[in-house]
């Protein structure tokens, strides 16, 4: 006897962010802490979201950096840069942001620590389908001497290509990270490692376990061609809703802004602390 067929579960939808890149100065100046936005409204909504975002060069911080004896040198090394500083609600530790990265952000409604590895696997799953498509089978993993080293980045071989950290707070999941698409893995692991140097706390890195997509393909690749695949890697988990920030999110991004940035007289970020990496 013939069984019927059974439907396919219909696939949740989620809101679709982007900065992308016609995205105006001051969302690009607010990109920084976007992702953090869009998390919270993820829980205030109770609606799964992913953001894809570009970004100006701007340091990002992992909580146990606040702990730095010299952190306030780089506040102000940054300001001399004309390069802000934020400090993360995820684990983690410094990474630099600039033009060769592209950022991304998934968050569900969650009060739950226990799903911890649930969400990584879940919720970054898009990103591993979206370097598939550009023809990059990565899992996760750690590799070993990698700055911002953790154990759910993504490798390739045991590269790097994507770092990924992951925040339960706030009524919400949110797992997030960059994907190092033409940033020189050498140079940035050389400017990392004399950051600490700066803030007292040497630190020894292996610049050979940090890749970037164009030495993996061996050819030029854009930021429109990998945000285009992470709409493809996430269009196939998600029925995606194309959606712009509201005017209350604006506000709060630019309250997350003040929040998060590290100033040259230290950094006040209550309520902040160290998420699971």
């Amino acid at each position: 006897m013939e069984q019927p067929c059974v439907p396919a579960p219909p696939r949740p939808a989620a809101r679709w962010v982007t900065v992308g890149a016609d995205a105006s100065p001051e969302a690009r100046a607010l990109s920084p802490v976007l992702t953090e936005t869009v998390a919270l409204s993820a829980a205030l909504r109770q609606e799964p979201a992913v953001i894809v975002r570009r970004h100006d060069p701007y340091l990002l911080l992992g909580p146990q950096d606040r702990r730095l004896a010299g952190l306030d040198r780089i506040a102000e090394w940054a300001l001399r840069q004309g390069i802000p500083a934020f400090v993360r609600i995820g684990g983690g530790t410094l990474v630099i942001q600039d033009e060769g990265t592209i950022a991304f952000g998934v968050a569900r409604p969650c009060r739950d620590l226990t799903t911890l590895e649930l969400n990584f696997r879940e919720l970054g799953e898009g990103v591993i389908r979206a370097l598939s498509r550009l023809g990059i089978e990565a899992r996760f993993g750690r590799a070993p001497g990698s700055y911002c080293e953790g154990p759910w980045d993504l490798v390739v071989n045991g590269v790097k290509i994507a770092g990924v950290a992951q925040a339960i707070r706030g009524g919400f999941a949110l797992v997030s990270g960059m994907i190092l698409v033409s940033q020189d893995p050498i140079l940035t692991t050389r400017r990392i490692e004399a950051l600490y140097r700066l803030a007292g706390r040497p630190v020894s890195l292996d610049a050979g376990a940090v890749t970037n997509l164009e030495r993996l393909l061996g050819r030029r690749v854009s930021l429109d061609e990998v945000e285009a695949a992470l709409r493809e890697g996430f269009g196939s988990l998600y029925t995606l809703r194309p959606s712009s920030l509201d005017e209350a999110e604006w506000r709060a991004a630019a309250r997350l802004y003040d929040a998060r940035r590290l100033t040259s007289a230290g950094i006040d970020v209550a309520g902040i602390a160290p998420g699971p990496r």
